[in-house]
């Protein structure tokens, strides 16, 4: 393997040739090498990526041999080359090459020296607000650019965050195989959606999440929810809304909505570039950002990436500087907007040495340009003290008519500067149904004041809008108010008695106040079946009839179900009385067999008591009681060569119980025995003992 250090002066595919290798942001897990290049085609300068084709054998990436490194590296380049924006790197060319023996594969791309955000942040440098959000109006608009074409990028990280020279920020990184949730490495899983921990695909929320992160880092230098290893960083966000600062000014509520833990609670990159832009009209003015690759953000330094500019135009105004024999026309020159798709739509001022055009970039593409009130105008205009006077001879009778027709046109142009600047009015839009936040967010760019009022909606769920005012379409002047309506949840019932009604009646009147009711089926000695025992409402257990409940609460309902079946006792060995006495106690009724003798339990005792002890039986059911008549004596029947049934018949007639049965059952019983002693036809036994049979 070639050391980087030797490869300057290499010359890949017969043009690229080889320079400087670049800083440690450059060098990425996979183990690529970048280079500063030279076209030798074109003589133009480029940058290079080399890595060995087998440092991307990576099953975690689904290749394991090189064939199948090769073939991710090829869908890579080809995604890669696909997308052009001004806001995504730009892919020139790929290819391979065979360097030692060793098998190599490079991507060519612009140019881009100004250094990574990682680069950035990592020498101690932290971005305002203002600087924040254009480096995120920038990465919303190559996320949204991608995301039309179907393609996300999946790993959004401060070193994905690259500066050209033109101070633009670049995406780059697009088309990169992504790793499994179990194969993350740490600093992938302090910037993923929280959505990934459960099975939930990367995509364009997952995306604006990582950049919110990525944003608050860039101004306060901490990740939130950062930690030790990949566990613990989706542990720690998982269902927690993301940190926003006040001190971050309008640009907090558009990083909170971005970093909500739901995905489907975020913007897509289209909609996060349109709320940063508005958000824009509330902040400071950037001031410059000092990237690592020399030069300052703001600065004005075209180079092959800045869209042409099309031919001004010229309006005249008057110079009034409070001297009316000086009043004389000024050429203000203004910039339309550049045709092309991509590139921003830039105000110019003019400089007054050489008439040089200095655009002063604030808008964006498709996501629309930053909008800025009247008062921002001014503070922009004041910054340029050389603004290009065009100061004609003087003519009296020309200066009138100028000065004449410039009147108008200022009166013209301060009127309508008052209604569109000033104070511009813009329709209510669809809000009824929205949560208040979802609301604020939609009119926040108009300037008006919410105001807003709490009322009860059995239609409308607690927390969204039932109302507006003014009205859905109604044209409202910046600065006024806007108020709205938002449902507290259902209107209040007030609870009525329902104990001693039936089951069905009660649930009636509570299905009339507009409650739920749950039936609990309780035991009760007193209450009939299907009678409402008491009642309760299980969140507020201490409300009362007369008490308020939000419609909709349900109601636990206590309805007897009749007295509790009684588990019957055990009652053999104790007397007759004691047994009656047990049972009636609990509402039983005993019944009384005939006296039998027992081979164990002496006379006088239970014996036999139907049903068995453990089973259950309602009040009012009956237990029949067996008194032992003690130990009694009988004679063994004619049972010796007899088959098993006659056997059997004949001992359980003179109460004997039969056991343990061997041999075959149809031939004559060979022998019998009561306690493993032997028994012969006519010997006197116990009633109730059990006998073995043998048969041969």
């Amino acid at each position: 393997m070639r050391d980087p250090e030797n490869m300057p002066g290499t010359v890949l595919g017969g043009r690229y040739q080889l320079d400087q290798a670049r800083g440690e942001a450059t060098q990425s897990a996979s183990g690529a090498t970048q280079f500063d290049a030279t076209d030798l085609s074109s003589h133009e300068e480029v940058s290079v990526r080399v890595v060995p084709l087998s440092r991307l054998v990576d099953p975690a990436l689904g290749s394991t041999t090189p064939a199948d490194a090769q073939s991710a590296f090829e869908q890579q380049a080809d995604i890669a080359s696909s997308l052009r924006h001004p806001c995504i790197e730009t892919v020139l060319d790929h290819g391979e090459a065979i360097l030692d023996g060793e098998k190599y594969v490079y991507v060519v791309g612009e140019r881009l020296s100004g250094g990574s955000l990682r680069e950035f942040l990592d020498r101690g440098r932290r971005l305002t607000p203002s600087q924040a959000l254009i480096v995120g109006v920038d990465v919303c608009r190559a996320l949204d650019a991608a995301a039309k074409v179907g393609i996300t990028h999946g790993d959004l990280r401060p070193s994905r965050l690259v500066f050209g020279l033109d101070k633009r920020v670049r995406l780059v990184g697009f088309g990169a195989p992504l790793k499994t949730l179990d194969s993350l490495g740490l600093e992938q899983a302090i910037y993923s959606a929280p959505e990934l921990a459960e099975g939930g695909a990367r995509g364009a929320s997952s995306d604006i999440y990582s950049l919110a992160l990525i944003l608050i880092e860039a101004m306060t230098g901490e990740v939130p929810f950062t930690a030790d290893t990949v566990a613990a960083a989706f542990t720690n966000r998982a269902g927690k809304l993301l940190p926003v600062s006040a001190d971050f000014g309008a640009l907090a509520q558009v990083l909170e909505r971005a970093g909500r833990p739901e995905s489907n609670e975020r913007f897509s990159p289209r909609e996060m570039g349109q709320a940063l832009v508005q958000a824009a009209e509330k902040m400071a003015r950037p001031t410059p950002i000092d990237i690592v690759g020399g030069g300052m953000f703001d600065d004005v330094e075209s180079d092959s990436t800045t869209p042409k500019e099309t031919p001004p135009s010229d309006a005249v105004a008057v110079d009034s500087t409070g001297d009316s024999n000086t009043n004389e026309p000024i050429l203000i020159r203004t910039t339309p907007k550049v045709d092309a798709p991509t590139g921003p739509t830039p105000i110019a001022i003019i400089d007054s040495t050489d008439g040089v055009i200095t655009p002063i970039t604030i808008g964006g593409d498709d996501t629309g340009p930053i909008v800025l009130d009247a008062d921002t105008l001014s503070a922009l205009a004041a910054e340029d003290e050389t603004t290009q006077v065009v100061r004609p001879k003087k003519r009296w009778g020309r200066r009138l008519i100028i000065a004449a027709v410039a009147l108008v046109l200022i009166a013209g142009v301060g009127a309508g500067a008052y209604f569109t600047v000033l104070n511009p009015k813009n329709p209510v839009p669809q809000l009824v149904g929205l949560t208040e936040a979802e609301a604020r967010n939609q009119v926040s760019q108009f300037g008006w004041a919410v105001e807003v009022l709490k009322e009860r909606s059995d239609t409308v769920a607690a927390g969204q809008i039932i109302s507006t005012d003014p009205v859905l379409g109604v044209n409202v002047a910046k600065r006024s108010t806007l108020t709205l309506v938002v449902s507290e949840g259902p209107t209040l019932s007030q609870l009525t008695e329902i104990n001693a009604l039936t089951f069905e009646a009660a649930s009636a009147a509570l299905t009339e106040l507009g409650l739920k009711a749950e039936k609990i089926d309780l035991p009760d000695e007193v209450i009939a079946p299907g009678v409402v025992v008491s009642w309760s409402i299980p969140d507020q257990p201490t409300l009362k009839a007369g008490d308020s409940v939000v419609k909709g609460t349900t109601v636990a309902v206590n309805v007897s179900s009749g007295p509790a079946l009684r588990d019957i006792p055990n009652l053999v060995g104790k007397t007759l009385e004691e047994a009656t006495k047990t049972l009636t106690d609990m509402g039983l009724v005993v019944v009384e067999a005939p006296t039998l003798g027992h081979p164990e339990i002496p006379a006088g005792q239970i014996s036999i008591q139907l049903p068995a002890a453990g089973e259950k039986l309602a009040r009012g059911g009956t237990v029949t009681l067996t008194v032992s008549k003690g130990q009694v004596t009988t004679l063994i029947p004619t049972i010796y060569g007899k088959d098993f049934a006659t056997v059997k018949a004949r001992l359980e007639k003179y109460g004997m119980v039969i056991g343990e049965v061997t041999g075959n059952k149809n031939r004559g019983l060979k022998s019998a025995s009561i306690d493993g002693k032997v028994v012969r036809n006519f010997t006197r036994v116990v009633v109730g003992k059990t006998v073995d049979l043998t048969f041969p």
